[in-house]
């Protein structure tokens, strides 16, 4: 395990929200035995326009500099993480490649750049750094070894060539050019994996976890005898296959559909309204999900096979397994570890026998076995990998 390092973190998310984000988790872990500056991702000048009827959205004290851009949070397993506001960027996803997006997105950089650096001399932090730049190849085509950093790192947990326009249409150019500069490139699936792998020096695996001790809380050591109530905790958005959903909401009326996450697509959201047996509860904090996971018969990922859902490793079939759940999925990723555990098949009449079968031959010592199986897959055991990977990584640079 690392042990005393400084550790810079460049995110491509914020570090507070309320959905479970796989580098949040690893950072903490990683904060116990180490010192860690998360820089999160910067707020554009069209956020900012956005947000001033939403003040908690945006800090404009931190935006100014006229209040700290860095503040200090404790962890939950005793860590110390130092999280950076970033200054505001200039909104650049929606231009054509060229010279104004070229200059604007080194701006962007060099803004980016200047407070890191500011920040890493602030916290004593600028040597035997480590730079783990976290899905924002961006910024770390712009930023990589430019903080003097021992080992520059991507870890990639989406598949860009598959997410939405704004993010797809530079993002893969990109990515590309940040891998052949980064000393390895860490993904969370085996879809990730064989995308990746042919672009960089050196390309590992290490999987999403669950928080064990949280979704734990959701655990019925046996089934409800009640009504059957089919489950999903993620995201509503066109990952999902309503093809499949829609026949089991017309197959089981007398079942209740709860779907609890964000809402990112309005397509999605109004094809689910129009049935009487679902409940679309909305996004929850991580903390508010084991009671929806109790009340669960089943837990179901619907997920269509695409370019982007094919390097998903979804946080959710551990969520469910350590509740204790049943869970039937489609074969849309890399999801074989689970093979043994869970029901996995694309067709529709075919996922619906499996729900109803599952739901129905569920018993204590199933339920047990799936929490066994999530246990087995922890932050704790996942930032240890993360901790190998760059030691045999900072090895081979010797």
């Amino acid at each position: 395990m690392l042990n005393n390092r400084n550790i810079l973190c460049i995110s491509g998310t914020e570090w507070n929200g309320n959905y479970i984000k796989a580098v949040v988790e690893l950072m903490k872990v990683l904060s116990v035995t180490n010192k860690v500056l998360f820089v999160e991702n910067a707020y554009t000048y069209k956020d900012a326009l956005a947000g001033v009827s939403d003040k908690d959205k945006i800090d404009f004290k931190k935006v100014l500099g006229i209040k700290s851009r860095i503040r200090t949070v404790k962890t939950d397993g005793g860590g110390t993480v130092n999280i950076l506001f970033p200054p505001l960027v200039f909104p650049v996803n929606f231009l054509p490649e060229g010279r104004l997006y070229n200059t604007l997105l080194k701006f962007n950089a060099w803004l980016l750049r200047r407070v890191v650096k500011k920040a890493l001399k602030k916290l004593d932090m600028q040597q035997d750094l480590i730079n783990f730049t976290s899905f924002n190849p961006g910024m770390g085509l712009m930023t990589g070894h430019t903080f003097n950093e021992h080992t520059l790192i991507y870890h990639c947990y989406d598949e860009i060539k598959g997410a939405p326009f704004w993010l797809a249409r530079h993002g893969l150019r990109l990515e590309e050019g940040f891998m052949k500069i980064a000393d390895a490139v860490i993904v969370t699936s085996q879809g990730l994996y064989d995308s990746k792998k042919d672009y960089c020096k050196q390309c590992y695996i290490v999987k999403n976890a669950v928080k064990v001790d949280l979704f734990k809380k959701g655990f019925n050591s046996s089934p409800n005898p009640g009504k059957k109530v089919v489950g999903y905790v993620g995201t509503i958005d066109d990952r999902s296959d309503y093809d499949i959903l829609h026949h089991l909401f017309t197959s089981m009326p007398d079942a209740e559909f709860v779907f609890v996450g964000r809402i990112l697509s309005e397509r999605g959201l109004a094809i689910l309204q129009k049935y009487p047996n679902v409940k679309i509860e909305g996004p929850k904090m991580p903390e508010q999900l084991p009671p929806y996971l109790q009340s669960f018969s089943v837990g179901i990922i619907p997920f269509v096979k695409d370019d982007f859902t094919r390097g998903i490793y979804p946080m959710k079939i551990n969520e469910y397994l350590a509740a204790g759940l049943p869970v039937v999925s489609t074969a849309f990723g890399d999801i074989a570890d689970f093979a043994s555990l869970i029901k996995i098949t694309d067709d529709k009449e075919t996922f619906l026998q499996y729900v109803l079968s599952e739901i129905a031959s569920d018993s204590p010592e199933k339920r047990l076995a799936r929490l066994k199986t999530a246990e087995s897959n922890t932050w704790d055991k996942r930032a240890e990998e993360i901790a190998n990977v760059i030691e045999k990584v900072e090895a081979g640079l010797k």
